[in-house]
């Protein structure tokens, strides 16, 4: 409803407004591959990131804090290990486009030449981060943006904008919640449910879900996890579910592009999303704090995701949102009997059938767990 009554769309001519996926470098900083390769800020890393982006049809890199170490009046000091120019040049030769963040802690560029400048280094959006308490300062910014053909991503308050995205669709998500790992001590499962359910009404959410190397991240591999290590309560299945869950224009994947091909059957839900263009979107099952089920509809195809609190659980879940008369082939993403949030977390199955309208399919989901489904019409 806030939606539906929000002023109509400002922007003349919105072609240029891309939802899509965005791989995102800064919780993959110090992950090492098994090939010795150490991720950071800096331009080996980038091109990698951009790589993987093009060979799973990854729209947007989202680039961090750390780009630049100092900001004055118009400009900005860029760290010496990173080569900004020749990314953003090789991410337009392979059709990737760039997210970069600024952080005000760091100094004022100055607002009036910010947005212009981002534009000019060959940017498609902006994350903005600790803006202040100047309210009337987050329309300001999501039109200065729009009048540079930037999508804008905040970091965190005044937000929230509710209905803004249907006035200024650039607008695109926000970050400003208990996103992945951000607020460590209070992330669980049950807040997680409890978010899809009360912060997702006010709009799409920049949730940064869908963490793959949970044993890594839980481990402190990372620069950035988890203060207290083994808290991180999640299962791979969890994680992709809650990609879906969470609504956003921009869908900010926060983990390497490593521990992706690990699991490429399992990224292959991640994949298939349509993120941003869904026809149609159901809540199937809920209850506060407890466990969430929805499902999109792009064309002719579903994507269904489940999700659980720290409590093993089966759900029932009806297809009679599909056609009748049809038959569906179905994918199964799911936990398996040794999944376990925190004991076990990426252990997973995937599983193939055929469904119909009517039939009730039993998630079963371990503790901190999930369970995905993508189906889509069988070929007669």
């Amino acid at each position: 409803m806030p939606l539906n009554l929000a002023t109509p769309n400002q922007i003349e001519d919105s072609s240029w407004i891309q939802p899509g996926k965005a791989l995102w470098d800064w919780r993959v900083h110090n992950y090492k591959t098994a090939d010795g390769f150490i991720y950071g800020v800096d331009t080996k890393s980038y091109l990698r990131f951009i790589d993987f982006a093009v060979e799973k049809n990854i729209q947007y890199f989202l680039i961090d804090a750390n780009w630049y170490t100092k900001v004055t009046k118009g400009h900005f000091e860029i760290t010496e290990k990173l080569d900004l120019e020749k990314v953003s040049k090789y991410a337009k030769t392979k059709g990737v486009k760039l997210i970069l963040y600024y952080d005000r802690h760091k100094g004022d560029f100055g607002d009036d030449e910010l947005f212009s400048h981002f534009a000019s280094l060959g940017m498609s959006g902006i994350k903005y981060g600790f803006m202040g308490n100047n309210v009337s300062f987050t329309s300001d910014a999501i039109q200065q943006s729009a009048k540079n053909h930037l999508l804008v991503d905040f970091h965190d308050s005044p937000v929230p904008f509710t209905g803004m995205e249907r006035t200024f669709p650039n607008a695109i998500t926000r970050e400003y919640c208990h996103a992945q790992q951000d607020s460590r001590k209070a992330f669980t499962p049950e807040t997680f449910v409890k978010m899809a359910l009360v912060n997702a009404i006010q709009g799409p959410l920049d949730m940064n879900n869908g963490n793959f190397d949970l044993i890594g991240i839980n481990k402190g591999d990372r620069l950035k996890g988890p203060k207290k290590k083994n808290t991180y309560f999640s299962t791979v299945t969890s994680e992709v579910a809650r990609t879906l869950i969470i609504y956003s224009g921009l869908v900010c994947l926060p983990d390497a592009p490593e521990s992706y091909n690990k699991k490429a059957d399992l990224f292959e839900f991640i994949e298939k999303m349509p993120v941003g263009k869904w026809d149609e979107s159901k809540v199937l099952s809920s209850e506060m704090g407890s466990y969430i089920s929805t499902a999109r509809r792009f064309e002719k195809e579903w994507f269904v995701g489940s999700v659980t609190n720290e409590e093993a659980r089966t759900l029932e879940i009806k297809l009679d949102f599909l056609e009748e008369g049809k038959t569906y082939n179905v994918t199964y993403y799911q936990d398996t009997e040794k999944t376990h949030g925190i004991e076990n977390p990426e252990v997973y199955q995937i599983k193939k059938g055929i469904v119909k309208k009517g039939d009730v399919i039993k998630a079963v989901m371990a503790p901190g767990g999930g369970h995905c489904m993508w189906i889509r019409p069988t070929i007669n």
